[in-house]
Formats: structure tokens, sequence, C-alpha cells
């Protein structure tokens, strides 16, 4: 009966942490580490409202207010943007330091179209700095 009651408070203790982990650990304080790797891959200046450490289902991060800026020349508004951002990534690769993205899920996405002149095609999406391919 003890060996049952302890196993029952050791599961109890796991979810418990587990439940509460995600509102202790504050993302929004490592902003200069993640946001410089997140606007240099885009090319872009990013804007994010709000990001949380998610353990369940896998472990990730949800970013809402998600706002990637357009480039200058064609306007100050955002070039897209979205409600909510889930990234999930591999357990395994990150105890070893590697961060690999499992899933990304995107919700409300909305983008705007930018036509550079006239007779052009559009531009759909960020260029790629010079010297650096896609």
């Amino acid at each position: 009966m003890k060996v049952v009651m302890g196993m029952l408070t050791l599961v109890a203790a796991v979810v418990g942490i587990t439940s509460v982990l995600p509102f202790l650990i504050d993302l929004q304080r490592y902003q200069d580490r993640y946001k410089p790797l997140i606007e240099g891959a885009l090319n872009r200046t990013v804007q994010i409202q709000d990001i949380r450490l998610t353990l369940w289902p896998p472990i990730g991060v949800r970013m809402t207010g998600l706002s990637v800026l357009g480039d200058p020349a064609f306007g100050a508004g955002p070039f897209a943007s979205m409600a909510s951002s889930d990234v999930r990534v591999n357990l395994p690769p990150l105890l070893s330091g590697t961060v690999e993205m499992k899933v990304i899920t995107l919700r409300d996405v909305w983008g705007t179209r930018i036509s550079s002149s006239p007779g052009r095609p559009p531009v759909m999406m960020p260029r790629s700095p010079p010297g650096r391919r896609p």
C-alpha cells in the first residue's frame, strides 16, 4: 500500500511540475538570444507579443502576435502576421544542445502582396541578402 501511495505521489508531483513549469519560465527574458536568429533567417524585423514554453503534447514554444515587417522601401506595415505560431522540437537532439524543429503550426495567417514595379511579378517572399542563397 505504501508503494502504491508513493507512486501516486510521484505521478502527481510530475504532473504538477509539468503543468506549472511553463508559467514559471519567462521566455520573454531571452529575446536578445532567439530574436536575432529568427530575424537573420528571414532577413526581416520580427515582432513577438508573447512567447510561452509548452511541454505537452511535445515540448516547444507558442508565439502570439507574431509579425514579420516588410522591406521599408515598400512601406512600414507588416509583410506577414499571424495570431499564433506553435513550434515543436525533437527532444533527443535538444538534450544534446541542438534545436531540431519537428512541426511548425501557423494560425490565422495574414500576408501582404508587394508589387515592386509595373510589369514585374509581385514579390511574395522576403528576398535573401546579397551573397546568400535561399
